[in-house]
């Protein structure tokens, strides 16, 4: 090492997204899935990583150090446990150790080895292809798993991923990791092409649209090798480079070297870091931003400045976290020491999960009413970034009662996006109304979600003087004696045609009426099928005989529900007041007899009640009067 700092030390400086010294180093091995401590919440965006680990032949701290700084690589704004982890050069007298380097570099998440093969002659010949995934974010297909000879005495192996939580097959993806012929004669180029042509003979024979990773150690000096033409030409399963299909040769290029971060040749091999062998490219499908995708910005060669062509990786101070030179020195070290190849890394973004909630029920309102129904949306992906989910568009209907649609980009969870419907109230009805929810992110789980609503929305009150007919006016007339006190006069209010979507009558008081009449019950809540009474009065004391009319403005309502309004009804209030019976009766028994006599006669010649003409004195005129009446 160009450094001589301790590997404590180093550990302590990397200080970065979780604590590497806070991260035990010496894990028993559970293989061949482990990690069974409880793991944080899983993110579910997918960090990939392939790192040719040369036989395990670097220092083991040194590879655990370094597995451990890729899942705290927060370079583009965010760290996270990789998903899918491919090592060329395994033999299967490496795979145990490799599975304790995994488990002791990120305790506690849960990691599964996938289908695993060697042979003798693949281990003689540097070794095999080793994939791990974790579990929580990933299942192999395992009936995917293929293994394809592609020269150098070595296979190329193919794994079928899907993501958890996912059930479209928009959410599979295939990973392919290889080791190509070494060297740099025009056989080994030709032999590196011929196992190309057997990568993409496999692949596009998928079909057209597959997600597929391809990665590995593929040994090209340059962009014009034939291998690197035939796995970026057209078809099916065409890789597209992220760094471009440029020169990636010289000092120029030196951000995109892969091998070697040594000078020195031991067990590892040096060199310095001067060439591009070890790549991560993939198909159209991945770089279309639509679902599960690279992030762009993302592809990266860990640990490499861009300053250390035909250098130690270690050499000096490193600057791969530009704002923490501490940092990229721990991190430089770790590589320099882990192996003879520096780790690719990318991120890529998956699917949205859609939620959509809506109430499933309103409460009764009247025609006209203003009903607002909020749809709340969100994507549920569970990422530590935004950037770690394709965004969710969609769009939101209403339908059957429901009014309103708008499309929208919703909020990633536990945030919502909120979409208003209106109900429908034009009409009275028992609606059964429904909301649907569909975007066409590809890979979306639940793509479509359709949430439904059921209420009543009522007419209004109809308030009338006729059980029959519409009638919003009236006349009530009585008779009444003189002198006879106070009556009432009792007139029925209909709620018409009432029925199960109609709301009810409310009488809400009457105006315009002064002495001698009133106001005795004018206000009824809830009339329904049964009229109620509007009731008045007159006061006939004092009253002179003659019709005595008023007109009464009765104030009318719906129930109180929303969309309730008002209006009035007019009913003319006639009382004949009847003149007395006969004057000439003074006692007042109903006839003309000897006892009205005797009061004539005891008033004769004053004034009293025998003065039946009026003159204002009792005599003999009144006295005719009398007997004219007689009996």
């Amino acid at each position: 090492m160009s450094r001589t700092t301790s590997r404590t030390s180093l550990l302590s400086l990397l200080g970065c997204g979780r604590a590497l010294g806070a991260r035990s180093m010496f894990v028993p091995v559970l293989a061949p899935v482990f990690g069974l401590m409880i793991a944080e919440s899983a993110s579910a965006q997918v960090r990939v990583v392939t790192y040719n680990l040369a036989k395990l032949a670097g220092d083991a701290a040194s590879i655990r150090g370094a597995l451990t700084a890729m899942g705290d690589d927060d370079r583009f704004g965010f760290a996270v446990d990789p998903a899918v982890l491919c090592f060329q050069e395994i033999r299967n007298a490496d795979i145990a150790a490799l599975d304790g380097h995994i488990l002791a570099a990120f305790p506690g998440v849960p990691y599964a080895r996938g289908t695993f093969t060697t042979s003798g002659t693949e281990d003689g010949a540097s070794g095999a292809q080793a994939m791990y995934y974790r579990s929580d974010l990933l299942t192999e297909i395992t009936s995917g798993h293929v293994d394809i000879a592609t020269g150098g005495s070595r296979n190329s192996d193919r794994w079928l991923m899907q993501l958890n939580g996912y059930t479209g097959a928009a959410t599979r993806f295939y990973v392919y990791s290889s080791h190509l012929k070494a060297s740099n004669t025009a056989a080994d180029a030709t032999e590196r092409n011929t196992g190309a042509i057997a990568l993409r003979n496999n692949a596009n024979a998928l079909g057209a649209g597959q997600h597929i990773l391809f990665m590995g150690d593929w040994n090209l000096y340059t962009s014009n090798e034939a291998a690197y033409g035939t796995m970026t030409s057209a078809g099916n399963a065409q890789c597209i480079d992220p760094l471009g299909p440029g020169d990636w040769t010289g000092a120029v290029n030196a951000i995109k070297h892969t091998q070697s971060p040594r000078l020195a040749t031991g067990t590892l091999i040096g060199g310095g870091v001067d060439d591009r062998f070890d790549f991560q490219l993939a198909t159209p499908e991945f770089h279309d931003n639509d679902g599960l995708s690279f992030i762009p910005g993302t592809y990266r060669t860990f640990g490499n400045d861009g300053a250390h062509y035909n250098l130690d990786i270690n050499n000096g101070n490193n600057t791969y976290y530009p704002a923490n030179i501490a940092r990229s020195n721990v991190v430089a070290d770790f590589l320099w020491a882990a192996s003879d190849h520096l780790p690719v890394v990318a991120d890529y973004q998956v699917p949205p999960i859609m939620a959509a909630t809506m109430q499933s029920s309103f409460p009764t309102v009247i025609v006209g009413a203003s009903v607002v129904v909020p749809v709340a949306v969100s994507n549920t992906a569970n990422v530590v970034h935004p950037l770690g989910t394709d965004a969710l568009t969609a769009t939101v209907t209403g339908s059957a009662g429901l009014v309103g649609s708008q499309s929208i980009t919703a909020a990633l969870s536990p945030a919502a996006t909120t979409v208003n419907l209106q109900v429908n109230t034009a009409a009275p009805a028992n609606l059964s109304a429904s909301a649907t929810v569909a975007t066409s992110v590809e890979g979306t789980q639940n793509p479509t979600i359709v949430r439904t609503l059921t209420g009543t929305v009522l007419g209004h009150a109809r308030a009338s003087f006729s059980a029959k007919s519409l009638v919003t006016s009236t006349s009530a007339a009585i008779s009444t004696p003189a002198d006879a006190g106070v009556v009432t006069i009792s007139v029925p209010v209909h709620n018409l045609g009432y029925g199960p979507l109609q709301a009810r009558l409310d009488l809400d008081g009457a105006s315009g009426l002064s002495a001698p009449f009133a106001v005795v019950d004018a206000v009824e809540s809830n009339i329904a099928a049964a009229p109620s009474a509007l009731v008045f009065s007159f006061n006939t004391a004092g009253r002179a005989p003659g019709v005595y009319t008023q007109i009464a403005t009765v104030a009318t309502s719906d129930e109180n529900l929303p969309g309730a309004t008002s209006g009035s009804l007019g009913v003319t209030l006639a009382v004949t007041v009847e003149a007395s019976g006969n004057p000439a009766d003074l006692d007042g028994d109903g006839t003309v007899g000897g006892a009205d006599l005797a009061i004539l006669l005891n008033q004769w010649g004053g004034a009293g009640s025998a003065d039946l003409d009026g003159d204002g004195l009792v005599n003999g005129s009144d006295l005719a009067i009398l007997l004219n009446a007689w009996g």
